[in-house]
């Protein structure tokens, strides 16, 4: 009896024993194998819908606004938020001492035009006397002259000849002689009270602008983006309001090679804006780069959308969509492709193994990218499970 159950203990450790090994032996089996992945082939194919280039909402227009002079603010007329038409004020300095400059130049213009018109009215005198003048010489010329005659044929004695033809001559010329004189004493009393004026007019135009700076304008129409001063406080040279005009909006994005020679200035093209909603944006793009970014060796392109009701918002992001649907090229789907800092690369399965290749990518519609160079169509490329892959490790392809 005793023998039994020692028959059936040992049985038993046994059994457990091989129980034992055999469920290592299977662990041991699942992790040594390789790695599965997803994989699909690089084919042939046009992009949906075109290609896409991404970039980020800017204002048309956008400043921050500087004071021209520094002053203590007295009033700040807007808020963030608020729409301005160009020319309002923005910001007001406190200007007293200005305005005081401004009236006593303005005065000052006042008097001097007050002194030339009367300047101009002597002169008038002047020359009306100097015409008068004038015309008493001629008579009493015409008078000498015929008297010369009269004596000499001896209708006239010598002393009536002096005292009523050549006496009254001679006054009549020292007249005009004297009558110039006037003349020329009042056109330089004119050009003096022209200068005065002049100066004083130049003096009330300089007292304008430093009146006029003291009010901060808005340079364009637009909306504010933010305020950084309040009354009581120095604007000196710092911004006190930034402004951006908001009715049209510019995507600023960068373009391949590839696809730069597509696009032309003027064309209409697709922008989605997924923050605001899925349907796209019409835009034109108004700009194309001559030459590419030194460090990205992209070309700059910017797209123009109008924002009437200013639902796109600076810093949003975007994709214009470029429609290239007449093009074949070489495609791999989105997820194949690996980023590495600059470079980017696949990994290809090629006889069970991988082979980390580097590629050339092009544009994308978001689902497949256009592959430039460094693979053939109908090789094949991991899309999912390349985390931890080493060149040339065993791989097993999901499904197969």
């Amino acid at each position: 009896m005793r023998k039994g159950w020692m028959v059936l203990a040992a049985l038993l450790v046994l059994a457990l024993l091989a129980a034992g090994c055999g469920k290592k032996k299977a662990g041991d089996g699942a992790s040594s194998g390789p790695p599965a992945v997803q994989t699909a082939r690089a084919e042939m194919g046009v992009l949906e819908g075109g290609a896409v280039i991404t970039g980020k909402l800017e204002a048309v227009q956008q400043a921050n606004i500087v004071p021209k002079v520094p002053g203590k603010v007295a009033r700040v007329e807007v808020d963030v938020g608020s729409r301005v038409s160009a020319g309002q004020v923005l910001v007001a300095l406190e200007n007293k001492d200005l305005a005081d400059r401004l009236n006593q130049a303005e005065a000052a213009v006042a008097q001097a035009e007050a002194g030339l018109t009367q300047a101009q009215a002597g002169l008038k005198a002047a020359q009306a006397n100097l015409e008068n003048a004038r015309a008493s010489l001629a008579v009493a010329e015409a008078n000498y002259n015929r008297a010369k005659e009269l004596l000499a044929a001896g209708a006239i004695s010598q002393a009536d000849f002096e005292g009523r033809y050549e006496l009254p001559y001679k006054q009549a010329r020292q007249q005009v002689e004297a009558s110039s004189a006037q003349v020329e004493q009042a056109q330089a009393a004119v050009r003096v009270q022209e200068a005065a004026l002049a100066g004083a007019r130049a003096n009330a135009s300089l007292a304008r602008t430093a009146y006029e700076d003291s009010f901060i304008r808005a340079p364009f129409s637009g909306v504010v983006t933010a305020r950084y001063i309040n009354p009581g406080e120095m604007a000196a040279t710092a911004p006190v309001v930034s402004l951006a005009n908001l009715d049209k909006v510019v995507v600023k994005a960068t373009c391949g090679e590839k696809l730069i020679n597509q696009l032309k200035v003027g064309q209409k093209v697709k922008v989605v804006v997924a923050a605001v909603r899925p349907e796209p944006f019409e835009g034109t793009i108004t700009h194309i780069g001559p030459a590419a970014e030194a460090q990205t060796k992209a070309f700059p392109v910017k797209v123009e959308i109008d924002n009437p009701d200013h639902v796109l918002k600076p810093g949003m992001f975007a994709e214009v969509r470029i429609d290239t649907s007449s093009r074949e090229q070489l495609l791999i789907p989105r997820e194949a492709l690996v980023r590495d800092g600059e470079s980017t690369f696949v990994w290809v399965v090629k006889d069970g193994r991988v082979q980390r290749r580097a590629v050339t990518a092009g544009e994308s519609d978001g689902k497949k990218v256009a592959i430039l160079s460094g693979l053939e169509a109908g090789e094949e490329v991991v899309t999912a499970g390349y985390e931890g892959l080493a060149e040339g490790a065993e791989v097993r392809v999901k499904g197969e």
